[in-house]
């Protein structure tokens, strides 16, 4: 496939070294339906985190050396491999796969019904790799290297949105068949905290951009994704909310729809990566990434409305944003402070606004940490 696609000598390389990474991804995956079935997210979440961990490091490390796109590719498999190592030898301690015996008639059952995740996954799979190899075709590896930048850092937060959104997964799945209407209330919670949450991190992203690329990366060469950063920091809010939204529909038994919505994020990705980029560069490139997901969370809250339960986007987006845009203002006219006393006052007005509007309160927090924390 990779020798059809005809891209350029690196790009064609880089996709066969990031192609070693689906033998250690195939037993991570095995490994993480164990964790799922058992309801032990965290196994999951600590081996995620350190391979995430390396990977960031890695790539870190190699941009500041001036690596290109086949370095980054190299830590993609090494940190899947990492991943691998730490799950298969969690499973080995517990002793899970002891009495592993295969059930062909079972596994022929799930296989008839694993259409629809193939496809969602192959959909998944080509829009993570869409952004780099659309401006790695038009615009060079140095606009590369600039977009990862930035993104590595979108990258870690999502990362820990995602490990919320799984550790929810099987709570939201067992809440569904065994008590329907307490599903709905964890669904909206986790909405909200997640909305909460990455607003305040947005916002801390669009104050401090410059610093920290300037901390992570040392390099004059890289000013220029600090506003990439900012473009990127809303696409934050955007994947928590996508995340949850899709894990409730697939814990309905509306995988369908996920692979629909899927789809067509792929589709308008393609158009919106194509057109912006040739119109605006790298950072076109990044505006797409954040219309792209945009696209994905409205259709996903289309058919949850539609088919699972009805959210109050008053309630669980419009406040919490409204609050995030007060801020920024707030930002935007204090802007001459000494920036950790800048990030304080963000703070301390952020945690006020929730408390006195009431957008989130101490019973909606023990809600979601006492369903999370067993896991």
């Amino acid at each position: 496939v990779v020798k059809v696609l005809k891209h350029p000598a690196d790009t064609t390389q880089a996709l066969e070294i990031i192609a070693l990474s689906l033998f250690p991804f195939a037993l991570s995956s095995a490994a993480e339906s164990t964790f799922q079935a058992m309801e032990r997210m965290d196994f999951i979440a600590l081996a995620q985190i350190g391979a995430k961990g390396i990977q960031v490091l890695g790539s870190i490390l190699a941009l500041m050396a001036g690596k290109g796109i086949i370095a980054l590719s190299w830590m993609i498999v090494i940190s899947q491999s990492f991943a691998a190592l730490i799950e298969i030898s969690i499973v080995k301690w517990l002793g899970l796969w002891r009495d592993f015996k295969v059930n062909w008639g079972a596994a022929i059952s799930l296989f008839s019904h694993s259409f629809d995740f193939f496809i969602l996954s192959i959909f998944v799979i080509i829009f993570s790799k869409l952004d780099v190899l659309i401006l790695s075709q038009m615009a060079g590896e140095k606009a590369v290297g600039l977009y990862n930048a930035a993104y590595l850092i979108i990258q870690v937060i999502n990362f820990l949105s995602a490990s919320y959104s799984n550790a929810a997964y099987p709570v939201l799945s067992r809440l569904f068949n065994e008590a329907r209407s307490y599903f709905e209330t964890m669904l909206r919670k986790s909405l909200l905290f997640g909305i909460v949450i990455t607003t305040l991190i947005a916002l801390l992203l669009e104050v401090a951009a410059e610093p920290i690329i300037n901390l992570l990366y040392k390099d004059k060469g890289y000013i220029a994704s600090a506003l990439l950063l900012r473009i990127e920091a809303p696409f934050i809010i955007i994947f928590i909310w996508n995340a949850i939204l899709a894990s409730g529909l697939m814990v309905s038994n509306l995988q369908r729809r996920s692979v629909i919505v899927s789809g067509i994020k792929l589709g308008v990705g393609l158009i919106y990566y194509v057109f912006l980029t040739t119109w605006l560069g790298v950072v076109g490139t990044a505006i797409a990434t954040v219309l792209a997901g945009f696209t994905g969370t409205v259709l996903n809250l289309y058919f949850i409305n539609k088919e699972v339960c009805s959210l109050n986007l008053t309630a669980l987006a419009v406040k919490p944003l409204a609050v995030g845009l007060i801020l920024m203002g707030v930002f935007w006219l204090s802007r001459k402070i000494i920036l950790p006393w800048l990030i304080l006052e963000i703070l301390l007005c952020y945690i006020t606004l929730l408390i006195v509007l009431r957008i989130f309160t101490k019973e909606d927090f023990r809600l979601i940490w006492q369903t999370i924390w067993p896991l």
